[in-house]
């Protein structure tokens, strides 16, 4: 019952535990109280695997939730692949007893919102992104996307006379694309000048989860487009943006104050959940360390704190 949960809830400090000789910034989540919550939303890569390997702990945990009949839920900001695809990872990596409805992505997110505005459908779509969400949008909306691939630069003596902007868009979604160019930025700009057109980015990331390398993300393409037509602004489709917390507390009936998030990176996971009303947890094995959480301490902006830290296997 709520009030029962809520005398749980006024109980956590009893059960956070230290580890010792640990200067970790945040406290460390006992296993009683890892299992209190009602719903749990776990990011993807960085936090329950990297690469192709499991972290300690990870397929166990989310196997006990399951058996505890908690609701869980991947909520990932990965658009290149559909739901069934990243389930499919999921099992693969040996993750199991999920199904497609427990894998929120910011192209779940989208389909949903334009289906409940159709008129952002009435028209093709003009996508900056890959062929995966191309295949998804088209199935998923029966709209025909167009833009998706290379699109290069004529040649200076040309330019801008041979600019081809006389398709018709209802709508401009920008995603992860390999093929991003000025070009494809100066026809998403035009677009959005007509202010019926829907402007929807799907993740606004910084960077890709990676250790080797520095590899842009998203949100570099999308602060470039989102300089290029100011002052509108986009809708963004997942974390740390509300529009995902809205679809899971809307499609699923969760409860945020009985929900925790847990995910690597501060700036999208934990964010997402302060913003949102959930409790936060964030797991040292991704994007962010320990003074990264010290610096958002000692920072400006309180959403980027988590509440928690916690390593799976001990939770078991």
């Amino acid at each position: 019952s709520s009030l029962q949960f809520d005398a749980l809830s006024s109980l956590l400090s009893l059960f956070l535990q230290t580890m010792p000789g640990s200067d970790l910034p945040v406290p460390i989540l006992h296993p009683e109280a890892a299992f209190s919550y009602d719903t749990y939303l776990f990011d993807a890569d960085g936090t329950l695997w990297h690469v192709l390997d499991p972290h300690p702990g990870a397929i166990d945990f989310l196997r006990a939730l399951l058996e505890k009949g908690k609701q869980v839920f991947i909520v990932t900001n990965n658009a290149i692949r559909s739901a069934n695809k990243a389930l499919e990872k999921l099992e693969n990596l040996g993750f199991k007893g999920l199904t497609e409805e427990n894998i929120v992505t910011p192209n779940t997110v989208l389909v949903d919102y334009i289906k409940r505005n159709p008129h952002f459908m009435e028209k093709s779509i003009y996508l900056i992104g890959t062929e995966g969400l191309k295949e998804t949008l088209e199935e998923e909306l029966g709209s025909e996307c167009f833009g998706v691939g290379p699109d290069h630069m004529p040649p200076h003596e040309l330019f801008p006379h041979s600019i081809d902007i006389e398709r018709e868009a209802s709508s401009v979604v920008v995603s992860d694309d390999p093929h991003f160019s000025y070009m494809k930025m100066i026809k998403a700009a035009n677009y959005l000048l007509d202010e019926n057109c829907g402007f929807f980015i799907t993740n606004e990331d910084a960077t890709f989860h990676t250790r080797s390398y520095a590899l842009p993300g998203t949100g570099c393409l999308t602060a470039a487009l989102r300089t290029a037509v100011l002052p509108r602004m986009p809708e963004v489709m997942g974390k740390p943006g509300d529009r995902m917390a809205a679809f899971l507390i809307n499609r699923f009936g969760i409860d945020p104050s009985k929900t925790l998030m847990i995910g690597d990176r501060l700036d999208t996971d934990i964010k997402f959940g302060n913003e949102n009303g959930f409790d936060t947890c964030w797991v040292r094995t991704g994007v962010h360390g320990g003074e990264d959480v010290k610096k958002a301490m000692e920072g400006e902006d309180p959403s980027l704190i988590p509440r928690f830290t916690l390593h799976f296997q001990d939770l078991l």
